[in-house]
């Protein structure tokens, strides 16, 4: 029965959680959001509440237990060194993410608008009561926030395994395929609790005073958050149409079936198929190309980086009761791009980063819950799916680029 379920895409179990819920509403269901009682006894928090902690409670430590082990089995299987041909994708990887950062601190300048409610509406501690963070005491709760502390914990975990290797022929290979397994594992997990947390978020939402109001109002962040990622897209493709010497047509035939299963999936791992494809399509050798853009499935997150940005800073902005300073939107890119390198490339998993960013900033932990339980099923319906297909567009493209460059000619790569 559960093998059934998880054959189930991701997206219609979301939409017929997002349906549920509406449909109980509409109903007049609001005991879904009142606590649980026998009598006068409180037993527990409400259905609606419940259903989204199934997800909110256990992540971030699920995704510092994924983040550590997925590092570490990286390093241990990891041979050789950068290679002149990694530093020269690495190059667009960088480049493009640089890129994806300068234009969604544009597009927040440009339309500071109000998409979630104000701290104060939903009866949670007021943003003027936090004292202000210095700017430096930002810089340093970035370097020591729970999730940097777990990218250190993978690294160090990866060259101690490397170490043992001499001694234990095969424990990298092992701890690979645990963090396989464990991947895996996450993946189900995921496929419970998200339509869970949706079905939970939404009905919270549409049981609230002006709920439904407050949920319309999340609309105006899509053409400021799909147009400046389609921005970037047309960005990076202009920029690889001219390192590999194609026209903007040819670009889009060998990249568009790339997109479109990256949009279906929501998935940057299960679009590697599909990536590899489009390499060879653009003129790299499929083979030669694995390692680089299966690299980038795990470190290259440029519309993770751009979407993380974007709502971090209108989080920070209502609950702040202001748009934040200069310094701290190219605070908020930088944790942006650093963050999105340890996110598992599977549907929603970034969202843990989200409430990082949103409480190193001094935004209450209640209200970063807020943000992200409210931002969740448009999340999983739309901002996933354009983020997945920008991150895997760039895998593909900085790979065909950088080997390009490292070759030097303008013809096709052979077997």
């Amino acid at each position: 029965m559960l093998n059934r379920y998880y054959n189930i895409p991701l997206l219609i179990l979301v939409l017929i959680a997002a349906v549920l819920a509406v449909g109980l509403w509409a109903l007049g269901a609001d005991g879904l959001v009142r606590p649980i009682m026998a009598g006068e006894t409180y037993l527990a928090k409400s259905v609606a509440d419940l259903a989204k902690d199934a997800l909110f409670v256990p992540l971030k430590p699920v995704m510092y237990a994924l983040i550590i082990l997925s590092i570490g089995a990286s390093i241990a299987v990891s041979t050789g060194g950068l290679g002149a041909k990694f530093v020269r994708v690495l190059a667009f990887f960088v480049g493009f993410s640089i890129i994806g950062a300068l234009v969604a601190i544009a597009a927040y300048s440009l339309f500071p608008m109000d998409i979630f409610d104000s701290p104060e509406t939903l009866g949670l501690a007021a943003g003027q009561d936090v004292a202000a963070i210095p700017f430096m005491q930002k810089i340093y709760g970035v370097i020591t926030s729970p999730l940097m502390v777990s990218i250190y914990g993978g690294i160090l975990l990866g060259y101690g395994i490397k170490k043992l290797e001499a001694t234990n022929p095969g424990i990298g290979i092992q701890a690979d395929a645990v963090s396989d397994m464990f991947i895996r594992g996450f993946i189900k997990f995921l496929w419970i609790t998200i339509p869970l947390a949706v079905f939970g978020s939404l009905t919270l939402a549409l049981n609230r005073p002006d709920g439904v109001e407050s949920l319309m109002q999340l609309s105006k962040l899509l053409p400021v958050y799909l147009g400046s990622m389609t921005i970037v897209w047309l960005l990076m493709i202009v920029i690889s149409a001219r390192v590999l010497g194609h026209g903007i047509g040819f670009m889009g035939r060998a990249l568009l079936p790339q997109a479109v299963v990256a949009i279906a999936t929501s998935s940057s791992m299960a679009t590697l198929p599909a990536t590899r494809i489009a390499c060879d399509q653009l003129g790299a050798n499929a083979d030669e190309a694995t390692p680089f853009y299966t690299i980038g499935a795990t470190i290259n997150m440029v519309g993770t980086l751009m979407g993380l940005t974007l709502i971090s800073l209108y989080g920070m902005q209502a609950f702040e009761g202001a748009m934040p300073s200069v310094a701290d939107r190219f605070v908020v890119a930088f944790q942006s791009l650093v963050y999105s390198t340890s996110a598992a490339g599977v549907p929603s998993s970034s969202i843990v980063l989200l409430q990082e960013i949103l409480t190193s900033h001094g935004v209450s932990g209640a209200f970063a819950t807020y943000v992200t339980a409210i931002i969740i099923t448009l999340d999983t319906l739309i901002l996933d799916r354009m983020r997945t297909m920008l991150n895997t567009q760039s895998d593909s493209m900085s790979t065909a680029n950088g080997l390009k460059l490292y070759y030097r000619k303008p013809k096709i790569l052979q077997d």
